[in-house]
């Protein structure tokens, strides 16, 4: 979390303190895409439920950090609407489990947990510099959930009933850094899943000034 913070923080300052260019930046009908990674909570949450599977032997949980993509569109110079996609996996290792007999099974196992969101969201952008935006707005999404296991008949492995896709709104700061014309670096932290902070890169084209 340390390194989190002072990634974040190293981000604002240099946006802040390098120099301005007059580049075109929130103008109507320019498009924005973004890609990402991001931190949540859900991943020490999911680690620690696939820690604590009763019936599984030398567990051990790996995962990745969320991957973001989104493209947003200004529909004025101060509104964009967009898309966001989201992917995150989690993977556990097992070197044998308890069958439904109580037996104790040796081998190589795994049980492994996906968590995508698709959503759509709305931003509104604050002030005039061309180099440097600043923005707030929601997104609503949709969080899908699916897992798989080689467990033989999952063996009282069962995640259907703990999760469950369903419909999640999200609050949403953020900041672009333009380093180019086209090219820059984004910052968001947000309230609500699927992460509480992303920080990616950012390319935008067109619109008209």
């Amino acid at each position: 979390m340390k390194k989190i913070s002072v990634l974040a923080v190293a981000f604002v300052a240099t946006a802040f303190l390098a120099p301005g260019n007059a580049h075109a930046q929130k103008y109507q009908g320019q498009i924005n895409t973004t890609a990402g990674t991001s931190f949540s909570l859900t991943g020490l949450v999911v680690n620690a439920f696939l820690n604590a599977v009763d019936n599984a032997q030398g567990v051990e949980t790996t995962s990745i950090p969320g991957i973001n993509t989104m493209v947003d569109y200004g529909v004025s110079d101060r509104f964009s609407l967009g898309a966001a996609y989201y992917y995150q996996s989690f993977t556990t290792n097992l070197s044998g489990y308890t069958d439904s007999s109580g037996q104790v099974v040796s081998g190589d196992y795994y049980i492994r947990i996906t968590r995508q969101n698709a959503g759509l969201r709305t931003l509104f952008h604050f002030g005039d510099n061309d180099d440097l935006d600043l923005y707030a707005g929601a997104r609503i999404g949709m969080t899908f959930w699916s897992w798989a296991s080689d467990i033989p008949n999952n063996s009282g492995v069962d995640f259907d009933d703990v999760i469950r896709s369903r419909v999640l709104p999200q609050g949403i700061f953020g900041m672009r850094y333009y380093f180019t014309p086209v090219v820059g670096v984004n910052l968001e932290l947000a309230a609500g899943p699927p992460y509480f902070m992303m920080l990616g890169v950012n390319a935008r084209f067109g619109g008209v000034k």
